[in-house]
């Protein structure tokens, strides 16, 4: 099994370096190194921890160590997951507390082990069941890592609701392997955790050889995450440095709650109109940008509108129109060369899947069904 952490921890120094000599580097890249790294350090020291065990202690100054930088895991992959989903995403320094457990825990273990003398410290990792310290830094270590998890989900959740609120078509927006990345993640480490606070209590394994279980898991993790991190689809639809600049040329929030009913009766008499006349959702392509842009309206505004006066995000608006284009046009007989899926096309839809979604919440059945109903 000590073959599977060696691989790991290649396989973790390969990826980190064909990410740092990427060209064209996103903000969020760094933290996916800083999440290789962590594992490079990580499993490279189970191996040299069960090296250490083996051969009498012979590397001594690089034993017990390793395993406080998954301390760091948590924060990496919440910079990583937040860059991703959130363009306007800086960096600023109260965000150095999410790095403020691994400083204090290193401290604490630096005075405690890293600078005692080598017997010493090889007293105190064969006595390691019977102390203290060791079962509150594995306590600490789950509670951060899953934590960040969970917390991580929740961001891609929120992002998720966030992009039907810009985007009318979201099926090149992938964010399918950021879930999977995050749950993955979520059950592996919560797996090694439940398993070495089992065997805090229980002992019914060495940690030597509970650690090498455990890093292996990690191995497989690292195969599968850099698998899906290559072939990862876009996160936004839209070219983030537009997005930025209309976001400095958005109103603030305190402004939006100023409008009152009889500007949004205005707003919504416009957007009609506009919709219905020159229709714009015939556009694959529309975002809420590009829509703002034609109305000469802000998009926080149209967004506040789409949301507080009509109940609908923008994802819902506009595939309403389209699926009621679709409903004139599939009757026409100019269109009766065409496939149902060729009609949906020529009325704003991007893929299949969408279209029988989107036809089937707003009409209750599927648009053959809907086509043999009304002919």
């Amino acid at each position: 099994m000590n073959i599977l952490l060696i691989i790991g921890f290649v396989m973790s120094c390969f990826l980190g370096f064909l990410l740092i000599v990427k060209k064209n580097k996103l903000p969020s890249d760094r933290y996916l190194v800083g999440i290789f790294t962590i594992y490079a350090i990580t499993i490279g020291g189970t191996y040299i921890d069960i090296y250490n065990f083996e051969n009498n202690y012979s590397i001594p100054h690089l034993a017990n160590i390793s395993w406080l930088f998954l301390l760091l895991h948590g924060p990496f992959l919440w910079y990583y997951i937040k860059y991703l989903t959130d363009e306007n995403m800086k960096f600023r320094y109260i965000h150095v507390l999410h790095f403020m457990p691994f400083i204090v825990y290193f401290v604490v273990h630096y005075f405690n082990f890293i600078h005692l003398p080598v017997a010493e410290k090889i007293e105190l990792i064969n006595n390691h069941a019977n102390r203290l310290a060791p079962k509150i830094g594995t306590l600490i270590l789950g509670l951060s890592t899953v934590g960040y998890n969970i917390v991580v989900l929740k961001l891609l959740q929120k992002h998720r609701k966030n992009i039907q609120n810009k985007f009318s078509n979201t099926e090149n927006i992938d964010l399918n392997w950021l879930r999977t990345f995050a749950i993955a993640s979520l059950v592996i480490f919560s797996l090694n955790v439940l398993l070495f606070n089992l065997n805090n209590q229980l002992h019914f394994t060495t940690d030597n050889k509970l650690s090498q279980i455990a890093f292996s898991f990690t191995t497989v993790y690292v195969f599968y995450i850099s698998y899906f991190g290559i072939r990862q689809g876009q996160i936004f639809a839209d070219n983030p440095a537009t997005e930025n600049l209309q976001h400095r040329e958005l109103s603030s929030q305190e402004g939006l709650k100023k409008i009152e009913k009889n500007d949004n009766s205005h707003i919504i008499g416009k957007l009609t109109a506009f919709m219905e006349i020159e229709q714009p959702f015939l556009d694959p392509e529309l975002s809420l940008a590009k829509l703002s842009d034609l109305l000469q309206i802000k998009p926080e505004i149209l967004s506040e509108v789409l949301n507080a006066s009509l109940n609908q995000n923008f994802f819902e608006y506009i595939n309403k129109y389209r699926v009621e284009e679709f409903k004139i046009q599939c009757l026409k007989q100019d269109k009766k060369h065409l496939s149902v899926i060729g009609i949906a096309y020529d009325c704003g839809f991007n893929s299949k899947a969408a279209f029988y979604r989107a036809f089937n919440k707003f009409e209750g059945m599927s648009p053959t069904t809907y086509i043999s109903k009304v002919s």
